[in-house]
C-alpha cells in the first residue's frame, strides 16, 4: 500500500515563489495562500474574511492542480464601477464554466469570444463585463496604476509555452 500526502486546496507556505496574478479590467485575481490570509495580523484567524479562512484551513482538493481563486482587489475604473465592493470573494464560474485554478481563469477569459464576461463569485455575486471594453480598460488601468504586466510570471511562462506549441503544432 502506498499512502499519497493530502496536499491543502490553499497553499500554507510559498517559499522561493512569486506571487501569482492575473488583472483584467481592473480585477486582481489570485490563488488563495495562508500567506495572503496571514496578511491581516497575528491574529489572522479572526481578521482575515471567515468563509476563506474556513476553507484554507479544511477544504482538500477534489483533483489535482484544484486553486481557489479569489477577486483579491478591484483597480477603480469606470469599467468595474459598483464591483470595488466584491473584492475577497471566490471566483466559482466564468461564462458558466467552473474554474479549477489561476491559469484555468486566465484561459477562460483569454478564450472569450462573446460579447459580454460573466464572472460568478461566492454569495451569488456576479460581475458582468462587456468584453471589448473591458480589454482596452485593462492596458489602461496597468499603465495608471505602473503594473508591467496583466500576468504573473508564472502565467506569462506558460502563455509562451502555450504559444509555442500552437506554431509547432500549425506547422506540422
Amino acid at each position: 500500500m502506498i499512502l499519497l500526502q493530502l496536499q491543502p486546496l490553499v497553499p500554507v507556505h510559498q517559499f522561493d515563489t512569486l506571487p501569482s496574478y492575473f488583472i483584467f479590467a481592473g480585477l486582481v485575481f489570485i490563488p488563495l495562500t495562508q500567506p495572503y490570509l496571514h496578511e491581516y495580523g497575528e491574529d489572522w484567524y479572526n481578521t482575515s474574511p471567515r468563509r476563506l479562512c474556513e476553507r484554507a484551513l479544511r477544504d482538500q482538493p477534489s483533483k489535482a492542480g484544484e486553486e481557489l481563486v479569489i477577486l483579491s482587489q478591484v483597480l477603480m475604473d469606470d469599467i468595474n464601477a459598483g464591483y470595488e465592493r466584491l473584492a475577497e470573494l471566490q471566483v466559482k464560474k466564468v461564462n458558466g464554466v467552473e474554474v479549477e485554478n489561476l491559469k484555468h481563469l486566465r484561459r477562460l477569459v483569454d478564450d472569450c469570444h462573446k460579447e459580454t464576461l460573466r464572472f460568478d463569485l461566492d454569495d451569488e455575486r456576479v460581475i458582468v463585463l462587456n468584453y471589448g471594453v473591458a480589454k482596452i480598460a485593462t492596458s489602461q488601468i496597468l499603465k495608471r496604476h505602473r503594473i508591467p504586466s496583466a500576468l504573473s510570471a508564472d502565467l506569462i511562462s506558460e502563455q509562451v509555452g502555450l504559444e509555442t506549441e500552437n506554431v509547432l503544432a500549425s506547422t506540422n
